[in-house]
């Protein structure tokens, strides 16, 4: 009760609207979090408990399969206007290059192209493919995550003076794991935005603008939305990201703001607030994280957190992530979770006859549009 009533006033202190608007927002797209069932056995045999973290332990690079299953998952529900749900994919563009930073002893970073991951993982482009039938369908909308999903200074750092636990999974590929499982008391190797000074604000400079490159490269259009990796960046970056094109910001409610101190300041933002640029921020105000977090009952916890939204008129944006579809490691962690995720919307249909299904930009530009 006290969490409801929480929500509701969240919910009232932001933008709102008549009608009853959902997107799914859902993050890590195109990145490899653990490449291989080999790679996950390998870490765990050596004592790192990759089985503890939801994301090491089921998060694979989507294939066919996974998306082809979810796209018979959202096309199943319709809102009033005939629309299926429209996962708007947040996506990491580019991933470590292994053979080359291992070549160059951990002095240089280097990545590959998304298309060029999706070509050495599974041996063809053919799921950049099914990837834009689901475009064409509009069950499937890519946004911009970031070029790779790595703290690269840190993870550099670690790697060259030689830390065993991160060379370890360096040898199977793997550069995501989690600070919950290991020993090491360090930064997240994840939060790609994260920073030591502010100097690293020029090299974050060119990673967005090649980021909106590879983007464009790969789906034929540009990103105006972005999500930064673990909620983590810096005004300073909102500069950069207007820049390349982006003038909608996703989040939380709490925006982590990494500076030349230690740990991180907080900024609040309510759904549809916009900065200094005009850039607007759409908040996230419900979650589907089954697979990080198998003990909640998600169709309870979703509904309420439509409810609190819908009470006041403002939309919703449900936040999940890649993992919670993929069955590269282990299918029934997609199996289960789609079968979950198509009766929560289903339900979500029923109960609100007028939902409308939107993706980020649309909500963005409502938003805009709302405000003339």
């Amino acid at each position: 009760m006290v969490e409801n009533i929480k929500n509701i006033l969240l919910n009232a202190k932001g933008f709102r609207s008549k009608r009853k608007i959902l997107v799914i927002e859902s993050d890590d797209w195109g990145s490899v979090r653990m490449p291989s069932v080999q790679a996950y056995n390998a870490l765990l045999a050596a004592g790192i408990r990759v089985d503890q973290c939801g994301y090491n332990r089921f998060d694979s690079l989507e294939n066919t399969d996974d998306l082809t299953a979810l796209y018979e998952c959202l096309s199943a529900v319709k809102d009033q206007n005939g629309n299926s749900p429209v996962i708007t994919a947040n996506t990491i563009v580019a991933n470590p290059d292994y053979e080359i930073i291992r070549a160059a002893k951990f002095e240089r970073y280097a990545y590959e192209t998304v298309t060029e991951t999706y070509q050495k993982y599974q041996g063809s482009t053919q799921t950049l493919d099914i990837i834009k039938q689901g475009m064409a369908a509009k069950m499937y909308f890519p946004q911009l995550h970031g070029r790779e999903h790595v703290f690269i200074k840190n993870w550099m750092r670690a790697l060259e003076s030689g830390d065993e636990v991160t060379r370890l999974a360096f040898d199977n590929q793997v550069y995501g794991l989690s600070t919950t499982i290991v020993n090491a008391k360090r930064k997240s190797f994840l939060t790609a935005l994260d920073l030591d000074n502010f100097a690293d604000i020029k090299t974050h400079e060119v990673i967005l603008k090649e980021a909106q490159e590879l983007f464009q490269g790969a789906f034929g259009f540009k990103s105006t939305s972005f999500i930064a990796a673990n909620y983590t960046w810096h005004p300073l970056h909102e500069a950069l990201l207007h820049k390349i094109g982006v003038d909608t910001l996703q989040g939380s409610r709490a925006q982590k703001v990494p500076g030349d101190y230690e740990g991180y300041k907080t900024i609040k933002h309510y759904m549809g607030d916009s900065n200094s640029l005009g850039q607007v921020y759409l908040i996230r105000n419900a979650g589907f994280e089954p697979s990080t977090r198998p003990n909640v009952d998600w169709q309870a916890k979703i509904t309420k957190e439509v409810q609190a939204a819908f009470l006041v008129g403002a939309p919703v944006v449900l936040s999940t992530h890649r993992v919670n579809f993929m069955g590269g490691l282990e299918e029934q962690n997609r199996t289960q979770n789609l079968q979950l995720f198509g009766r929560i919307l289903t339900d979500l249909v029923k109960r609100y006859p007028d939902i409308e299904f939107m993706n980020t930009v649309q909500l963005a530009n409502h938003i805009r549009a709302s405000k003339k």
